[in-house]
């Protein structure tokens, strides 16, 4: 087997920047994730164990039947028929970040403390009513959220947590979280778009055409653009991952029920009604979509491998060597050999005539190559979809491309 070091301009180091494109469809009161259905599988009629619109964290137990699970961490008996996270307590008191220390305590040293998979997020939409801030000024996300906004109002004075525009602690308002494992980074700037549906026809969009974060009014309907076009419905907290919207103007003529609360004409703060908000019932003829782009870094690894000329033409492969050719062994003492220095080795080369030996040249085929740490441990492993033929006289490089 033969080594070679990378040189210095051998091994490049890359950052890729990426902007996935994520759609949420909202109906009548599910949500729907890049318009992706339940799956249904050999053991249950959704493989992946979560609703639609949620994603699976590292998509664990997929198409397993909890049914069959009966293990009992306490005795340690049972089926185990899904993945499930554990811990087992010791002195190093390592623990699950959801497990209290009061919980923690009253484990045993020794017990196995569980979890469960699949662990599963979508957007989650909450409504704010008028004065919410007076009558619970703790505990609301939207007040948890004001330092954040008054630090965005550079970008646009709409963020002001409290100004002449309004006042989110005491104004009527929808707040739409969206966690980070949906856009990465961030939210891509000006890729936030957000469509307001009445029985399939396009009532009213905005969109973040600014790129300062501002969800400007763009299209819609005759009624909906004459009340708000060119309004701000509401801003993005790109890093963060939550839309507040406070368009509070009439974008349907005709009154609809939207939650829980009365008929009325819908507006901006009932758009996403059904987002995971256990709002019901909802009109069944409205329906949203949210759009954005994601931000993500991949950082990657690029590594040129060379074959140089007059290098890697020999096999340690025994059909390397000619068939049935056994190196004659002299032995000399009781602790040594000799074997015969010359091993005919098998020529591989075709020729282009019938029952003919072609003239003999070294040749081997690349099928792997090892990526191997300074200490020669193997690290990785790159496969070859197809043979690379060597010959003495041909050099090759290969460029090997790793995502970390």
């Amino acid at each position: 087997m033969a080594f070679f070091r990378f040189g210095p301009k051998d091994v490049l180091r890359n950052r890729i920047k990426a902007y996935p494109k994520n759609t949420f469809f909202v109906y009548d009161g599910n949500v729907y994730y890049n318009n992706r259905n339940n799956i249904s599988g050999a053991h249950v009629n959704n493989v992946g164990h979560v609703p639609s619109g949620f994603v699976s964290l590292y998509e664990m137990n997929v198409d397993r039947d909890f049914s069959k699970h009966t293990y009992d961490p306490d005795t340690n008996v049972g089926v185990k028929a899904k993945i499930f996270p554990f811990i087992t307590k010791d002195s190093s008191l390592n623990s699950f970040g959801t497990t209290s220390t009061n919980s923690f305590n009253q484990f045993q040293y020794g017990d196995v403390i569980t979890g469960s998979y699949p662990l599963s997020s979508s957007i989650i939409r909450e409504i704010y009513d008028i004065n919410h801030g007076a009558t619970s000024p703790t505990g609301s996300h939207i007040l948890a959220l004001k330092n954040t906004l008054n630090d965005y109002t550079i970008n646009s004075p709409h963020y002001a947590f409290s100004s002449s525009m309004g006042d989110k602690r005491l104004q009527e308002l929808t707040l739409i979280s969206i966690p980070s494992i949906f856009y990465g980074s961030s939210m891509k700037k000006n890729s936030v778009k957000l469509n307001f549906y009445i029985s399939g026809t396009l009532v009213a969009s905005c969109e973040d055409t600014n790129r300062n974060g501002e969800l400007i009014q763009t299209s819609g309907s005759a009624y909906a653009q004459l009340n708000g076009t060119g309004s701000v419905a509401g801003v993005v907290l790109y890093n963060e991952g939550f839309i507040v919207l406070t368009g509070s103007w009439n974008l349907t003529e005709a009154t609809h029920q939207f939650g829980d609360a009365s008929a009325t004409q819908g507006t901006w703060l009932d758009f996403a009604v059904g987002a995971n908000d256990g709002a019901t019932p909802i009109s069944p003829s409205a329906s949203f979509s949210l759009d954005f782009k994601g931000t993500n870094y991949i950082n990657t690894i690029t590594m040129l491998a060379d074959a140089p000329i007059g290098d890697l033409n020999f096999s340690p492969n025994p059909t390397f060597a000619t068939y049935q050719q056994t190196a004659s062994i002299n032995y000399t003492s009781s602790a040594g050999y000799f074997q015969d220095e010359k091993v005919p080795l098998k020529n591989t080369i075709s020729s282009s005539f019938y029952d003919d030996n072609a003239k003999f040249k070294r040749q081997t085929f690349i099928s792997k190559i090892g990526i191997y740490d300074e200490n020669k441990n193997l690290i990785a492993v790159a496969n070859l979809s197809k043979p690379i033929k060597k010959l003495e006289d041909i050099d090759y490089t290969f460029k090997l491309k790793l995502d970390i």
